[in-house]
């Protein structure tokens, strides 16, 4: 009797064991399938990231605060980024001799938003409209452009939408959409590319920083975006 007892508990004991043995075998495999996971992941975004920076090593990006986010945001090197909080038209005038410098390939302009707050904020508002008061101020940065890097090919990018909000703040953002027909316009005329992105926003809801206050600026969602529709144009 004494023997039965001894076997059952050992083969309980070794069925306990096997039990926890299986137990903790699932929970490492589960573990590492979970890390593998993450490492897989975390291995696709750095290799984006680092295949951006690779297709636009021969590029600059011109603009304001919104082309900044592609530097600040680690998606470009530093080097490939020409821009500043607030620039437009006139004030990337001044970062063309920068820009030269960095002897660019390609050359990828954001501007216009800014350049419609300007025109809407002037006191004495010249006789022209804001689209062409924009348009012209643009042609000038062109031309000053292909006089420095003739050989660098230029793509003007339209203006980005804004939210509703934003269109209640600054009713000047209406003029968006004739803004880019004129810049279409404008890059025929100077023999430049135009690069429309409205397919960018028709495919993908892109969110705000801020839709209520704000509606100009996008999340960082919106850049890898951006470079994946662009790379072609850069190669």
């Amino acid at each position: 009797m004494l023997k039965k007892v001894c076997v059952s508990l050992l083969m309980g004991s070794v069925a306990l064991s096997s039990a926890a043995c299986a137990n903790n075998g699932a929970e490492q495999k589960s573990t590492k399938v979970a890390q593998d996971t993450s490492h897989e992941k975390k291995s696709t975004t750095e290799t984006q990231d680092t295949s951006y920076k690779t297709i636009f090593k021969n590029s600059v990006f011109v603009g304001d605060s919104m082309t900044e986010r592609l530097k600040s945001g680690d998606f470009l090197e530093g080097n490939n980024v020409v821009a500043e909080n607030g620039s437009d038209t006139i004030k990337a005038l001044d970062l063309v001799n920068e820009i030269a410098t960095r002897k660019p390939e390609h050359i990828f302009i954001s501007l216009g938003g800014n350049d419609l707050k300007r025109f809407a904020e002037k006191e004495n508002k010249p006789a022209e409209g804001p689209v062409e008061f924009v348009t012209s101020s643009y042609a000038n940065l062109l031309k000053k452009l292909k006089e420095k890097l003739p050989n660098s090919k230029i793509h003007v990018l339209s203006v980005t939408p804004v939210s509703e909000q934003a269109l209640k703040i600054g009713p000047e953002y209406k003029e968006i959409g004739n803004l880019n027909a004129a810049f279409k316009d404008l890059a025929t005329t100077e023999k430049v590319d135009f690069v429309d992105l409205s397919p960018i926003f028709e495919k993908h809801k892109v969110p705000y920083v801020d839709e209520e206050r704000e509606g100009v600026h996008f999340k960082d969602d919106y850049y890898p975006l951006l470079l994946e529709y662009l790379k072609d144009k850069a190669k």
